[in-house]
């Protein structure tokens, strides 16, 4: 019965030591599966991870590129930019260059070498409602130029109605004064008969060929520079404005048909200054008309063309005259 129990507990501790062995096998068995299975999670998520990265490169390249391309666009369009401003500059610079090559044209057009004949005009023509039917005889006027001290060189063309013919005036004027220090004339009634069909365009061409010689050795003495300008009208564009203004003196029954009328030619600044600066008593007009000006380039001074209606040949005419006006604020009242 001893024996029996005796080997009854070898066997039941021999069962136990390999229960225990086959739970420590399943126990190792497990333990290798997690560990292959967390080797395997870890893999599997390093490579995500790798993936992500991956990814996340490659997103972070292509902003990148976008950014780079962003500002290569934006190079190219300042690029672009900079390239319009310089052609924009460069046409500006060649317009400028232009002008003042046009300037130096203007300029050597407006002071040739050789002197010219002036364009003419006739200084009434914004005048003629100012004026009856009567009135028929418009002198032709031309500008040769001014001086630097107050000289105006010009000439009148005038159609001598009744006698028949023309008669060119030169004239060179002191415009601070209002005296003619110069002129000649030139009546067609006294040109030959072989220059008097002289195969010219005009009769004025006609007579500044006979009058240039003479023409041009006065305007060198009197320092006048052949300049081209515009004739105005008042009121000017800075504010000065000029009228005239003039009262008959014909006496009660008396019928004065030559005129005879007292006037003057008044110039008035922006302040409300004025200075009158012709004037004359007894003048053989019907009335006097302000015509214009023309600004001496050199000095701040106007050539004020007014004109008399006159009586001529069956009719009245105009009779020009210029007068000087200082611009100077100490020159006005």
């Amino acid at each position: 019965m001893q024996k029996s129990n005796t080997k009854t507990k070898a066997l039941v501790s021999i069962a136990g030591m390999a229960v225990l062995a086959m739970a420590m096998a399943m126990a190792m068995a497990l333990i290798a599966s997690a560990s292959l299975l967390l080797a395997s999670c870890s893999k599997k998520q390093g490579s995500t991870n790798a993936s992500e990265a991956e990814a996340s490169g490659k997103t972070e390249s292509s902003s990148t590129d976008l950014v780079e391309l962003a500002g290569s666009s934006a190079a190219e369009d300042k690029a672009g930019s900079t390239s319009d401003s310089i052609t924009a500059g460069a046409t500006d610079a060649s317009s400028a260059n232009t002008g003042a090559a046009d300037a130096t044209e203007e300029d050597a057009e407006e002071m040739p070498k050789e002197l010219t004949l002036p364009q003419g005009f006739d200084p009434f023509a914004n005048h003629r409602s100012k004026v009856g039917s009567t009135c028929y005889t418009f002198p032709i006027f031309r500008v040769f130029g001014f001086s630097k001290d107050g000289k105006m060189a010009y000439s009148l063309k005038e159609d001598i109605d009744g006698r028949g013919g023309t008669i060119f005036t030169y004239i060179i004027q002191d415009l601070v004064t209002d005296k003619i220090v110069w002129q000649t004339k030139d009546d067609s009634e006294d040109w030959s008969e072989e220059e008097d069909g002289m195969a010219t365009p005009t009769q004025a061409l006609r007579s500044f060929n006979n009058k240039k010689s003479e023409l041009k050795s006065a305007m060198e003495k009197y320092g006048v520079t052949q300049s081209s300008q515009k004739f105005l009208q008042f009121p000017a564009s800075n504010g000065y404005d000029c009228t005239a203004d003039f009262q008959d003196k014909t006496n009660n029954g008396e019928d004065d048909w030559l005129g005879n009328i007292d006037y003057k030619i008044t110039v008035k600044n922006s302040s409300g200054k004025s200075k009158t600066v012709a004037s004359e008593k007894g003048a053989k007009a019907y009335q006097v008309v302000v015509c214009g000006y023309f600004k001496n380039p050199y000095e701040n001074r106007l050539a004020i063309i007014y004109g008399e209606e006159k009586y001529v040949f069956e009719g009245t005419g105009i009779t020009y005259h210029v007068a000087g006006c200082d611009l100077s604020e100490e020159s006005f009242k």
